[in-house]
């Protein structure tokens, strides 16, 4: 079971939010023009969420050895950079969970008067991924200059501006008649995405995977990082 789990955490997984997010795209494009901005919001991140990956894990690819060498351990003999405390498994569970819990609120935009709310909370997602991959890039730029880095890219860099911030804009001036209540709805959910998402997934995942046999839901390489690191 495991090694099967292992192998979905490879390519398989993103196979799927691929499909899903040409799914989402197919009937978005159909039925647009009906769907109130909090659907609409969903729907970016949805669509967009496939490409970013792709960014972050393969084209370049190595955003882990950035949050890994960020968040894990300190001291060399502790570190495992290819997969804690992000880790195949955890990083799949993120992202999965990025672009359904979406449609769940895309859903609600639609069955409910939740729909400004949405809007904000989907805004809101757009503007902290260009801001934390602007964050990364000044940081790993301090990192690796001395290394050869000469700019402020890192993988999901390309997509947060070109597809993410677009569409905060986008839904930035859509937002009508906004009240105290669509903020506090707009903060609810925002919390619960990204309590689900990250925290509350992440940090029993990634004490089990340590406990794996070693390999188990690691990353290759540090794709895009080699560049820099091996220059040490």
């Amino acid at each position: 079971m495991v090694r099967k789990l292992d192998k979905w955490c490879g390519i398989d997984w993103i196979i799927f939010i691929c499909v899903t997010g040409v799914i989402t795209a197919v009937c978005a494009a159909l039925f647009w023009d009906n769907m109130p901005p909090g659907a609409q919001g969903a729907v970016f991140a949805a669509v967009i969420m496939p490409f970013h990956v792709l960014e972050e894990w393969k084209f370049p690819g190595g955003l882990h050895h950035f949050y890994n060498t960020l968040l894990g351990p300190k001291e060399k003999n502790r570190q495992d950079l290819s997969r804690y405390p992000m880790s195949r498994l955890t990083d799949m569970v993120t992202n999965v969970g990025l672009q359904w819990i979406p449609l769940v609120y895309l859903l609600l935009s639609c069955v409910t008067s939740l729909s400004n709310a949405v809007t904000l909370c989907m805004m809101l997602f757009c503007f902290i991924e260009v801001l934390a991959h602007t964050c990364a890039g000044f940081m790993t730029l301090h990192w690796y200059k001395k290394d050869g880095k000469k700019t402020i890219y890192n993988p999901g860099f390309a997509t947060s501006y070109m597809m993410f911030l677009p569409s905060g804009i986008y839904l930035a001036v859509r937002l009508n008649n906004i009240t105290g209540r669509d903020w506090l709805w707009c903060v609810i959910l925002l919390v619960v995405m990204m309590l689900i998402c990250i925290p509350l997934s992440e940090t029993p995942l990634k004490k089990w995977v340590i406990r794996q046999e070693k390999g188990m839901f690691a990353f290759a390489d540090p794709k895009y990082y080699r560049q820099f690191i091996h220059k040490k």
